[in-house]
């Protein structure tokens, strides 16, 4: 199996391939190509084989025919191309309504291809649109922002977006539209039969990334002097992997810190340099016979630098691209769809956190040159699936910190994933609180422990109970790096010295006598003192990423989307509303990897006390007796709270649970 060693992200902002259908224009809206004097546009139309009918005219005598034998519904792998269907070119407002006349009309020809002529005067924008309506008023429709323009369920989907969330499509940066709407034809997808399935199989592959394309294009920029300075960031990343049928899958886990620099690039953008640091990957691989073996690799820092930019909106998010890629190694070749990662600023301080949803498609490689070197994937040899869930954190660092800047109470919150051979998986959860005395030594309080495990033939146990007391030292570094905190774990603090982060890894290979990694992230926010923050009112974006197993044999990774939000109607009661998605390998290790999603709305009951322990508790969304908990804590001013999420399917209480995980709430300005 690949090995994964950092988050996509990092190699995918640098791939150097060209974006299919970019635009050599430099416009950024409407009034840049008001000079449209004899311009032609045109493109090919194409749709779902079960709606070509309904575009394509119909003659009196195919009318006829339809009366009385009715057609049978066609099997599509594609999309076919529609024939001699009027094309229509109007404006709209942002609703996606037809403004004044239309301005010109065609047709399309035998092959779906048409060409229209716009009128002097008119601007190529995002609110000028060329259209397709079948005889049910059922239209698709693509924006017309550069002069070779498809009409097909993507340029639909990628339209609706703009208008479900919002946007001003006359004021678009035209050219980015452009780079959109050819990102989005990069995903490998397979036509619907008609276009309502196809609108839900494109948001379910594509939905995430366009909106976030979608968010960044139409949001004003933001002041990057607010962001510009020195950050270091880690990240917990959990995979699944399967082999098509293969019987074989792993269960991954990934960790990696490394030191970015944002810089202000004037209108909006970042330039971002990447500095990587330590990382370690594991994963547990076979099947659940006993016999599933662990790898681990530890990395040492690389001394090599990249550098690419990202965008910084008013609403406080970071929006960086990730292009399409691929990555030949050996034997295999990995396809990675294009991802577009939005980092959310805390209202605090400079504070990002970021949920990545990756994926990458495994192949056979094959030597093309004859040279003896594989050198290519073979797209007829599809060997696996391979999905990625990952919480990361960026913190930007002190210039001149001591020991006394580290000083007060903190609420901890921690993940530990263990991989072990013979002895399958455990995740480990920790709540407690430390307090730092400002002096280079802190004292832990007793915590409580919650884990969950899955033994090598896939069954399951849950414990709880109490962690340790202790004390110890901590070695903090002027630029806000923590050497040491009470044994080999390092870490970092942020420059305001209200968030703290220790990620750590351990682990063996068979010539060490034992195979097991261990990955752990505890993550450390400064509690109120003595009086907590007011939250009725406030709206928070929700980070969660969990495991869950089944005593079926089954693994979930489960996280929430960009869009989820929980927002505290009163110091007691709050409402969580998004996306939950799991990927799941469903009774096996070695199973296929599939994907579930639902839309979650639910009120939750609220505790909070003065020195920010947060509860929240929630019944199941789906009816039934299982219960949500997530505890944790909330920092001094409100900003930011750190939580474990648990669930119990049968509410007898931690004996039963079968998920854990890490809930981050990043408030909303």
């Amino acid at each position: 199996m690949h090995s994964f060693k950092r988050l996509a992200l990092f190699s995918a902002v640098t791939a150097s391939l060209a974006v299919a259908g970019c635009s050599n224009s430099s416009s950024s809206g409407s009034d840049d190509t008001a000079d449209t004097q004899g311009t032609e546009v045109g493109g090919k139309a194409t749709a779902p084989g079960g709606m070509v009918a309904q575009l394509e005219p119909k003659s009196p005598l195919e009318v006829a025919v339809a009366f009385f034998v009715p057609g049978a519904a066609a099997a599509i792998t594609g999309l076919e191309p529609v024939e001699g269907a009027d094309v229509e070119l109007i404006r709209v407002d942002n609703d996606g309504n037809q403004i004044g006349d239309v301005l010109a009309r065609t047709s399309t020809s035998v092959t779906g291809d048409y060409t229209l002529t716009v009128p002097d005067g008119t601007s190529l924008a995002g609110n000028l649109i060329v259209r397709i309506t079948g005889s049910n008023n059922q239209q698709i429709r693509a924006q017309v922002v550069d002069q070779e323009v498809d009409i097909d369920p993507i340029s639909e989907f990628v339209l609706q977006k703009f208008i479900d969330r919002g946007a001003d499509l006359d004021s678009l940066e035209t050219d980015k539209v452009v780079k959109l709407r050819g990102q989005a034809d990069e995903f490998d997808l397979t036509a619907e039969a008609d276009l309502s399935s196809m609108f839900a199989k494109l948001d379910e592959e594509i939905g995430d990334f366009v909106e976030g394309q979608v968010d960044s294009i139409s949001t004003p920029e933001g002041d990057v002097t607010e962001i510009a300075g020195d950050f270091r960031s880690s990240a917990l990343n959990l995979g699944l992997h399967d082999s098509d049928g293969q019987g074989f899958g792993t269960f991954a886990t990934d960790t990696y810190s490394d030191d970015f620099t944002f810089t202000d690039n004037g209108n909006g953008e970042v330039g971002v340099t990447l500095s990587a640091n330590a990382s370690a990957y594991a994963f547990l691989g076979g099947a659940d016979d006993g016999s599933a073996m662990v790898e681990y690799f530890p990395e040492l820092a690389d001394t090599e630098t990249e550098s690419f930019t990202g965008t910084y909106g008013s609403n406080g998010v970071l929006t960086i691209d990730g292009e399409f890629e691929e990555d030949i190694d050996g034997d295999f070749g990995f396809r990675f769809p294009p991802v577009t990662y939005r980092l959310q600023k805390t209202t605090g301080n400079n504070l990002f956190f970021l949920l990545a949803q990756e994926a990458a498609v495994r192949y056979r490689t094959i030597d093309t040159n004859e040279d003896g070197e594989k050198d290519a994937v073979d797209p007829n040899q599809k060997d696996g699936d391979e999905v990625m869930r990952s919480l990361e954190y960026f913190a930007r660092l002190p210039e001149s910190a001591t020991d006394s800047d580290l000083s007060g109470d903190f609420g901890l919150v921690s993940l530990l994933t263990e991989l072990r051979e013979g002895a399958g998986i455990r995740i480990e959860s920790e709540r407690t609180t430390v307090t730092f005395n400002g002096d280079g030594t802190f004292d832990a309080m007793a915590g409580s422990l919650v884990e969950i495990a899955r033994n090598g033939t896939g069954g399951t146990t849950t414990q709880s109970g109490p962690s340790d007391a202790g004390s110890g030292s901590v070695t903090l570094e002027a630029d806000g790096t923590i050497s040491d905190i009470g044994g080999p774990a390092n870490g970092f603090v942020n420059d305001t010295f209200d968030f703290l982060a220790v990620p750590d890894f351990d682990g063996a290979n068979p010539n060490d006598g034992t195979d097991f990694a261990e990955i752990q992230h505890s993550l450390m926010v400064k509690l109120p003192d003595g009086s907590a923050p007011s939250l009725t009112d406030r709206t928070y974006r929700v980070f969660m990423l969990s495991v869950t197993f089944r005593d079926n044999g089954s693994i979930f990774l489960n996280n929430m989307g960009f869009d989820s939000t929980l927002t505290f109607t009163s110091e007691t009661a709050a409402d969580i509303a998004g996306d939950y998605i799991s990927v799941v390998k469903s009774g096996s290790l070695a199973a296929e990897v599939g994907k579930e999603s639902f839309a979650l709305e639910n009120t939750l009951d609220v505790s909070v006390d003065g020195s920010g322990s947060l509860t929240m508790t929630a019944p199941q969304a789906s009816g039934g007796d299982g219960v949500t908990t997530m505890d944790g804590f909330i920092s001094h001013d409100g900003s930011l709270g750190l939580l474990r999420t648990s669930f119990d399917p049968d509410g007898a209480g931690t004996a039963a649970f079968e998920d854990l995980g890490l809930v981050v709430l990043v408030e909303l300005p």
